[in-house]
């Protein structure tokens, strides 16, 4: 490709895009580092509702509790809301001209130009202004969310009068403490209001202390003036900290100023109402010395270091190569990485799902993270290990006497849906995240990780599934192991018996147990005995999982979804309207719960997370039986889909649904991107390039590869870090090249011819099968 092609398709530009919806641009070119994240919103628009967007600055596991109203509430509901606070928005400003505020009268703010530089995280966008008199002015403004210090969000403003010359006045300024705006009824978008408290802090620059009132959390924010322009001064002298410019334009010439937001750490509300100079005095040491060029300056030097690791390149496609970098770009700013907070499931770009944590981060994110970026993928896990006793509470909750249940929707580790049929019932999740912790270790080898906490999380999330489950008495599980009343991922199907993909990750993980355990045991480690772990108890798991009930149809030769959804009839697809989906809008849970129908992938999952449980022709009658019936209403379906048909050698159809997952938001295709992007379904698009196109499998002999290229592309190109290695792949469509980026070398197959690369043979090219 080209070197301008591929500048270009860094480039995310306002043209672009179709929708220009003020609500979607603000989600599209939101700015995140996974501390902090800034809706690309309208400047004038403040708190203001006359505009349409929704502007706001969010703080990644900064929320405050509301209590969940419940018409008839039983033993074991959750007890408060969790939602993520929408905090002053940083890009806010106020212009004064001829006595008139931009706070005050209807200012018009026509939007000419956006441009995000996926390299580096800029973005640069162009207003046109324009006062109820009349007088207009241009506004330019550079913003980015700082990847080397991630306290920091900077921006540079330029202001050039249009039509006139004169005093113009600016302030910077945030009157206001929270931001929520009226959402539209739907449950994917459920927004409810913070109890924040502020308190202005310094006497120097604008400073606030941001509390929460019921989950008693607080933080620093402050913001500074990165220059020593005469013309901007801080004032206080209303009560209102503030920097004011105080401007004598010419017609045509412009000004420029930079600031810097620090938004602090979150602490205890008592530990930063106690230590709040302390800080105050941190928050400014991120700012103080420092230019706007200077930070974005090393913030741009991370950006192209990750760039460095995990680009994706997609030669002869440029719509699929902008997609799969805005992809990319918007996970590495979602995820948290300080080991206490996770992803989002729309990231730091909206409040949509209220900034709650799902599966979607160990079952779709965190396999980018785990093959690129292994110090991120750990710190996002040990989020887990930090809520480790929350879950153990849950599960006592819950009525068992030991083990761990993981919520499955949280900010805090606390469960926070109120709706347990599609939420507390999808144990599965406790599997899940076994199963990445397991992933994580096979692909790092970090045993000092397995030893301190990855083991205890697979320990107690078996011990749930041993007391949780049991042995069915007559019928096809008579004998067998068995897991009643759960949901699976398929959220159309609900407290059934037996879902094929829970009782198989449960399986799994019950074996993790027993195979980490005897590892420990191996060394010496004191592990096991710590957390009482002894050897009746790993027998008990190991016959369980030997024993445990996977449905089978032996008619069809389809894997059952679960035991009784084969005796429900197929949904109507034939007398539903298109403008009926996604369906859960539109219909009963009870409607839906008594049709065989599909929100995404279910039993399929299971085997694309299990490879080897099935051969090719397997595959495909499972493949076969599931595709029509499943709706996709779900962001996370298309993308294993993909992987899937790639699998069984459908090649159109993976990539049919590689276009339509590719660009999920640059095409709001789910219809609710203004709240947020779909961070799962952007991890599950690394996973169609690797898992699908390259047909990378992880195999107990190592790296396996079955390429096959689209006939849509020239190219497809990426890196990998295996254990200490880092290889890169090209794949043609005649030819795969791997070469040994960095490490001592290592053997990998590619269609079953093995490739050793070292350093005396760092490339090697193989010839590809016709499949």
């Amino acid at each position: 490709m080209a070197i301008s092609e591929q500048k270009r398709t860094f480039q995310l530009h306002l043209q672009d895009l179709s929708d220009h919806n003020p609500a979607f641009l603000e989600t599209i070119y939101a700015l995140a580092n996974g501390h902090l994240g800034v809706r690309a919103s309208d400047p004038l628009q403040g708190n203001s509702h006359a505009v349409t967007g929704m502007p706001g600055l969010f703080v990644n596991g900064f929320y405050d509790l509301s209590q969940i109203s419940y018409g008839e509430k039983y033993a074991g509901y959750p007890e408060n809301n969790q939602t993520i606070a929408q905090l002053p928005d940083p890009r806010y400003l106020v212009i004064e001209i001829d006595g008139q505020r931009s706070d005050e009268a209807t200012f018009t703010t026509r939007l000419v130009d956006k441009n995000l530089d996926l390299e580096t995280g800029l973005l640069n966008e162009l207003f046109e202004i324009t006062t109820p008199g009349g007088k207009m002015l241009q506004l330019s403004l550079s913003t980015f969310a700082s990847q080397a210090d991630d306290a920091i969000f900077g921006e540079s403003y330029t202001v050039r009068p249009l039509n006139f010359s004169g005093s113009v006045k600016l302030y910077k300024q945030h009157p206001y403490i929270d931001q929520v705006f009226d959402r539209e009824s739907d449950p994917r978008a459920v927004v409810r209001k913070n109890g924040l408290d502020r308190q202005y802090l310094s006497a120097d620059f604008p400073a606030m202390q941001i509390t929460t009132q019921r989950s008693q959390l607080g933080l620093v924010l402050m913001w500074r003036y990165l220059g020593e322009d005469s013309l901007v001064h801080f004032d206080q002298n209303d009560g209102m900290p503030r920097y004011v410019m105080d401007l004598d334009l010419e017609q045509g010439l412009a000004e420029s100023f930079d600031f810097g937001y620090s938004v602090g750490d979150i602490h205890s509300l008592m530990d930063v109402a106690m230590n709040h100079a302390t800080y105050l005095k941190e928050a400014n040491n991120h700012l103080e010395h420092h230019s706007f060029s200077s930070l974005f300056t090393e913030s741009a030097r991370q950006m192209q270091a990750f760039w460095r690791d995990a680009d994706i390149q997609i030669e002869g496609d440029p719509e699929s190569q902008k997609g799969i970098r805005f992809n990319l770009f918007h996970l590495h700013q979602s995820a948290g990485h300080d080991g206490h907070t996770s992803i989002p499931a729309k990231g730091l770009t909206g409040a949509g799902y209220e900034g709650h944590y799902f599966w979607d981060t160990e079952m779709f994110m965190l396999p980018a993270f785990i093959y690129t970026d292994p110090d991120r993928a750990k710190q996002i896990l040990m989020y887990r290990f930090q809520t480790l006793d929350s879950a153990r509470q849950q599960a006592r909750d819950y009525g068992l006497d030991s083990g761990a249940l993981f919520p499955w929707r949280t900010i805090n580790g606390s469960e926070a849906s109120p709706y347990f049929p599609a939420g507390l019932a999808q144990m599965h999740i406790n599997a899940d995240i076994a199963y990445a912790v397991a992933e994580y270790v096979a692909v790092t080898d970090d045993q000092t990780f397995l030893a301190e906490a990855g083991f205890e999380i697979i320990l107690e999330t078996a011990r749930f599934w041993q007391r949780m489950g049991s042995f069915g008495v007559d019928g096809p599980q008579g004998g067998h192991f068995v897991l009643n009343k759960v949901t699976g991922p398929d959220e159309y199907t609900a407290l059934v018996n037996n879902n094929y993909y829970t009782n198989r990750l449960a399986q799994h993980n019950l074996r993790l147990a027993v195979i980490f355990a005897k590892q420990l045991q191996a060394v010496g480690s004191d592990k096991l005995e710590a957390l009482g772990v002894t050897d009746k108890e790993l027998a008990d798991f190991s016959h369980s999982a030997d024993e445990m009930y996977l449905p089978f149809d032996k008619e069809l030769g389809v894997k059952m979804q679960d035991d009784g959804a084969f005796n429900m009839p197929i949904w109507p697809f034939d007398q539903t309207p298109r403008d009926d989906y996604p369906l859960l809008l539109h219909y009963h849970p009870l409607r839906l719960y008594s049709h065989q129908v599909n929100k995404q992938a279910d039993t399929l999952m299971s085997d694309f997370l299990f490879p080897e449980d099935q051969d090719i022709e397997q595959l495909k009658r499972d493949f076969d039986y599931y595709e029509p019936i499943t709706t996709h209403d779900s962001s996370l379906s298309r993308a294993i889909f993909s992987v899937l048909a790639n699998r069984i050698r459908a090649h159109h159809k993976a990539y049919r649904y590689i276009a339509e997952s590719m660009l999920t938001d640059l095409n709001n295709s789910q219809g609710n991107s203004q709240d947020g992007i779909h961070v799962g379904n952007m991890g599950a698009s690394w996973m169609e390039m690797v898992f699908g196109v390259a047909g990378m499998q992880r195999t107990k002999s190592g790296l396996v590869f079955s390429p096959h290229l689209p006939t849509q592309w020239m190219g497809l190109g990426f890196k990998i870090k295996y254990r200490d290695e880092q290889v890169e792949v090209h794949v043609t469509r005649s030819q795969t090249q791997f070469t040994l980026v960095h490490g001592n070398g290592l053997t990998l197959t590619c269609d079953d011819q093995k490739v050793t690369l070292n350093e005396s043979t760092p490339t090697v090219v193989v010839d590809l099968v016709d499949k």
